[in-house]
């Protein structure tokens, strides 16, 4: 937990911990959550991250949370996809209640052992340790903002960061940067720079046939069986058909593939450093979340202490010829777009679409083969590259 703390010298100098000083403590963080100066000066500085499920968004954030000139929120919120339901709740402390118990921020109160995974999912690596953390005093911060006249919906988000970085000690007033991590923000251009028009976007576009395997692993893990052979791949798609959209917006975007990320991960980094402007440093090759040690979420249920190449090629030992082929069949185009190379010729074949793939229910095999049919005849906006 160090990197961060060490270097926060201006942050908040009372410790949450500390009974006697805590009255002090909200002294001081409620002043700065009532000055709308502060609030507008932090609300600009967003970093937001984005990218298809199991494509190494979750690496990329754990890389970055240890950096001193960053603020980073451990946990998705999903609040830039889920922005009409947040328009529909009226008062921002209805608001407010939804994004602490409703979106992934609510793992914050659940110290040593917190993890998103679904019920009877088998054990894995992905644990958070958030037991140092005091999420009453969060809770308390992020209500104390939402009393504001001047409050909006981009400011409920942004002092809720800020709620949360005063919480760790993180300091606030000086980083470059807060980082949100969403799997659906890439998809949310509009309703994000709407809200937030001085923000920055990164999305992390990884081999399809690597998705489609660790996305298909934790459904196996499961349930022994899967039925989303084909949304598996339509994720996909859409995530990946942003790229010519976004990539309109310049300076406020960066596309980066978690192959380059994890075996060239100076170069990498690098970039990232320069698009966030912040200073390349030896804690970005440490993975931690909330400052403390993160050994992955891997769906093959491999831990690691840092940036590792492992998983890259796990797609070649754990999917069948048949399923390389439907995977590049339905992503032959934007394999293409970001240099993914076929290892079949991607192209239709009936004795191959009739078969079932092996784990496919058999409602789930009717189901993909009629998406299949609709995204051939065209009629998949989500995937079709020509109307992008």
């Amino acid at each position: 937990m160090s990197a961060r703390l060490r270097c926060n010298k201006s942050a908040d100098p009372v410790p949450a911990s500390a009974d006697k000083a805590e009255p002090a403590a909200e002294s001081f963080a409620s002043t700065d959550l009532c000055r709308l100066d502060e609030a507008l000066n932090f609300n600009r500085r967003g970093l937001f991250l984005g990218g298809c499920p199991k494509s190494g968004t979750t690496l990329l954030l754990s890389l970055l949370d240890g950096h001193p000139q960053l603020a980073v929120l451990p946990e998705e919120t999903h609040f830039l996809e889920q922005r009409a339901d947040y328009s529909a709740l009226g008062s921002y402390h209805t608001k407010l209640r939804h994004l602490l118990e409703q979106s992934g921020l609510r793992l914050l109160g659940q110290g040593k052992g917190a993890r998103t995974g679904w019920p009877g999912e088998a054990p894995s690596t992905d644990l958070r340790d958030y037991s140092g953390f005091d999420h009453q005093r969060f809770v308390r911060l992020a209500a104390c903002a939402v009393e504001q006249p001047w409050m909006s919906d981009s400011l409920l988000f942004s002092e809720t960061v800020r709620a949360y970085a005063m919480t760790i000690g993180c300091n606030w007033r000086d980083c470059i940067r807060w980082v949100e991590k969403s799997t659906s923000n890439e998809l949310c251009e509009d309703t994000l720079f709407e809200l937030f028009p001085e923000a920055k976007l990164i999305q992390v576009v990884r081999d399809p046939r690597a998705v489609f395997a660790s996305r298909k692993k934790r459904l196996l893990n499961l349930s022994g069986c899967y039925t989303k052979a084909h949304r598996l791949v339509r994720g996909w798609n859409r995530s990946l058909g942003q790229i010519p959209k976004l990539m309109k917006r310049g300076d406020r975007y960066l596309v980066i593939r978690y192959e380059d990320l994890v075996l060239a991960p100076r170069q990498s980094l690098e970039r990232v450093c320069r698009f966030a402007g912040i200073e390349f440093l030896p804690e970005l090759f440490t993975t931690t979340r909330a400052a403390r040690e993160w050994q992955g979420n891997s769906s093959f249920h491999n831990a690691f202490s840092g940036i590792s190449g492992q998983a890259v090629d796990h797609w070649k030992s754990d999917l069948t010829e048949d399923e390389v082929w439907w995977v590049e069949m339905h992503c032959r185009e934007g394999m293409q777009f970001v240099g993914y190379p076929l290892q079949t010729d991607g192209r239709f074949s009936f004795t191959r679409w009739l078969k079932r793939l092996p784990g496919e229910t058999r409602g789930g095999y009717l189901r993909a083969r009629r998406a299949s049919l609709c995204q051939l005849a065209g009629l998949l906006e989500h995937c079709r590259y020509d109307a992008r």
